[in-house]
C-alpha cells in the first residue's frame, strides 16, 4: 500500500473544515438579518456568530503554521501605511471585543509606512487579541512604530500581565489555539532583512500595565 502523507490529508481537512465554517457564518448572517426577535436572541445568535468568527481564524492560523513549519509558505511582503492595516484589525475585531465589553483601540502615526507580509500580520494580530480578550479588564491596545531598524508590533493589555505567574503566556500556549504563541514566533521569523529576522518578546505594558506582545519585524 502507498504510504499516505498525514500532514497533507490534515491540511486539507483544516481546509475543508474552514470552508464549512464560513459557509455557516455566511448562513447565520443571513438569518441575523431577517431576525425580529428579543434583544436577548439576538445577542445570543451575536454570541454564535463570535464564535464561529473566532473558529474561523484558529482554522487560517493553523493552515499558516502547517505552511511555515513546512516551508511550504510563499511570503509575500509589500510597503502599507500601518496606521491604515492597524484599522482593519480593529474594525473585524471589536464586534468581538465589544460583545466582551472591552474597548480595542490603536495607536500609530499615519505616515508610518512599512514592508510585511499583510496576510500572515493580520492572522497574528487576530491571535493576539483573541489570547488578550481572556484577561483584560477593559481595555486592549494595538500600537505600532520603527524601531531600531524595526516595525513593532504590540498588543497590550489592563489584565493581570505575563509576569504574574506568567498565566497569560500560559494561556497563550494552552488555550483553544494551543499554538498560538508559536505561529506568531514563526510568523516574525519568517520576515527578514539582511542579516536581521523578525523576532517576538513578552513584557508587561507601560501602557495598560498589563501583557505586551510586540512583534519585530524588520526593515
Amino acid at each position: 500500500m502507498k504510504k499516505v502523507d498525514i500532514s497533507v490529508i490534515l491540511a486539507s481537512s483544516i481546509h475543508e473544515s474552514k470552508n464549512a465554517v464560513g459557509n455557516l457564518m455566511y448562513q447565520l448572517q443571513t438569518l441575523k438579518s431577517e431576525f425580529e426577535g428579543p434583544i436577548e436572541q439576538v445577542e445570543k445568535i451575536n454570541n454564535i456568530e463570535e464564535g464561529l468568527k473566532q473558529l474561523n481564524d484558529e482554522w487560517v492560523e493553523y493552515l499558516y503554521l502547517f505552511k511555515l513549519a513546512s516551508d511550504g509558505y510563499d511570503l509575500q511582503t509589500e510597503t502599507l501605511q500601518v496606521s491604515e492595516f492597524l484599522d482593519d484589525q480593529v474594525f473585524v475585531l471589536s464586534q468581538s471585543a465589544t460583545a466582551r465589553h472591552l474597548i480595542l483601540s490603536y495607536e500609530c502615526d499615519e505616515s508610518l509606512l512599512a514592508n510585511f507580509d499583510e496576510r500572515l500580520l493580520t492572522s497574528v494580530i487576530s491571535t493576539g487579541v483573541y489570547n488578550a480578550l481572556r484577561f483584560a479588564k477593559s481595555k486592549i491596545l494595538l500600537k505600532a512604530d520603527i524601531i531600531d531598524g524595526y516595525l513593532v508590533f504590540k498588543i497590550e493589555d489592563d489584565g493581570p500581565g505575563f509576569s504574574e505567574s506568567n498565566s497569560e503566556e500560559e494561556n497563550f500556549l494552552d488555550s483553544s489555539t494551543g499554538l498560538g504563541l508559536y505561529f506568531t514566533e514563526l510568523s516574525a521569523q519568517a520576515h527578514s532583512n539582511d542579516d536581521n529576522q523578525g523576532y517576538i518578546s513578552k513584557t508587561d505594558s507601560s501602557t495598560l500595565k498589563g501583557a505586551c506582545l510586540s512583534i519585530y519585524i524588520p526593515q
